[in-house]
């Protein structure tokens, strides 16, 4: 009978530790995703010179994410433009609550011009 008991409760960690694993791997690749269109994001704001609200609002609807911070708002040829974009992750097991995944990333304006 013990045994049963514990076949039980080992399977439970089992389960809970095969979770994890799943968690840890979409969380991977909701990053990754993230990451890549980071990239993506920082080349058009780079080609197109411009970061204003349509510009922006554009990207977000395209790629699915959202603008935390811009700087600065009005760039010109050779300026530094620095950015933070993210998504909300909602894992299986490992918190209550949504995840916040950033990604910070700076281009030059005029670049690839």
């Amino acid at each position: 009978m013990s045994y049963k008991f514990g076949l039980i409760l080992s399977m439970v960690f089992v389960v809970m530790f095969l979770l994890l694993g799943g968690d840890m791997m979409c969380l991977s690749a909701a990053y990754s995703y993230l990451d890549s269109h980071s990239i993506s994001i920082g080349y058009l704001i780079a080609k197109s010179g411009r970061v204003d609200e349509d510009y922006i609002s554009y990207l977000e609807d395209v790629y699915k994410v959202h603008f935390e911070s811009i700087s600065p708002t009005e760039p010109s040829i050779g300026d530094v433009v620095e950015y933070t974009i993210y998504r909300y992750y909602h894992p299986l097991i490992m918190a209550n609550h949504d995840v916040k995944l950033t990604a910070s990333r700076t281009t030059v304006i005029g670049y690839y011009g």
